[in-house]
């Protein structure tokens, strides 16, 4: 489970500050202490009271609309989708309020910023998400089928930069390979073969970057079978040469480009 804390605050806002629809590139933790009100995540309307907290999937456009002055406190957070696949919606913390008991002692450590601080807050906050994702209305139904995607998103990460037979792979994970190929892209939103390229792509958008290394050597290193292969994927997914995205970096896509498989 990685965790890593992006921006964190707290407010007492009133009725009549709502905000409208927006997005965020993170994930989005939203726990309403005191107020009620409803809020959009998505095309789906939820209802919101004390105790309640919202999980916005990055992306997912949402508003919020209050029918009563409202305490909340919220954090943007970068989260790996294990062992648990977050889902958006509005949820209840637990009797003993240990959702809420966390976010206080994230906030302590956020307001005295003691030595190490940051290290501290993104330990808090995988004890945080710890706890969401034992929550009955979180849940899967199926750890056991979890667990082994888990084996099979870590091999790939170590592993990317090898060929990988993704039969096998969806074998020993218990899969066919088609519901593999299936439950792999509900879990990561790109097929097994795009989530290998992505890895590649992002390390040598690394190597590019902060080395001078030769690109046919990048290439090796990043698993592709010769140069030129690397040169027209990486130009078929951001529109650029490696070679323009090494003199500016700062011209990438927001977004590549995966073709359907």
């Amino acid at each position: 489970m990685n965790f890593n804390l992006n921006f964190l605050q707290f407010y007492h806002l009133s009725q009549a500050a709502s905000p409208g629809m927006h997005k965020h590139g993170c994930f989005e933790l939203v726990y309403y202490r005191k107020g009620s009100g409803y809020t959009h995540i998505g095309d789906t309307r939820y209802e919101y009271a004390p105790r309640t907290f919202a999980i916005i999937r990055p992306h997912t456009p949402h508003d919020e609309k209050r029918y009563a002055d409202t305490e909340v406190f919220f954090i943007g957070f970068e989260y790996d989708d294990i062992p648990v696949s977050l889902p958006s919606g509005i949820f209840q913390d637990d009797r003993e309020e240990k959702v809420w008991q966390l976010l206080q002692a994230m906030k302590k450590e956020f307001m005295e910023k003691r030595s190490f601080h940051s290290l501290q807050l993104n330990l808090i906050g995988g004890q945080l998400l710890l706890e969401v994702c034992r929550l009955p209305q979180i849940s899967m139904d199926d750890l056991e089928k979890e667990d082994r995607m888990i084996y099979a998103l870590n091999y790939m990460k170590e592993n990317y930069m090898h060929s990988i037979d993704l039969h096998n792979l969806a074998h020993l994970s218990g899969y066919s390979f088609d519901r593999f190929r299936h439950a792999f892209k509900e879990r990561t939103g790109l097929s097994p073969r795009n989530y290998m390229i992505m890895k590649r792509l992002e390390r040598s958008l690394e190597l590019l970057s902060t080395t001078r290394m030769k690109i046919s050597a990048i290439a090796v290193e990043c698993g592709f079978s010769t140069p030129s292969q690397f040169s027209a994927m990486f130009h078929q997914m951001t529109g650029m040469t490696p070679k323009a995205y090494r003199r500016d970096p700062s011209a990438l896509p927001a977004k590549p480009i995966f073709a359907e498989d």
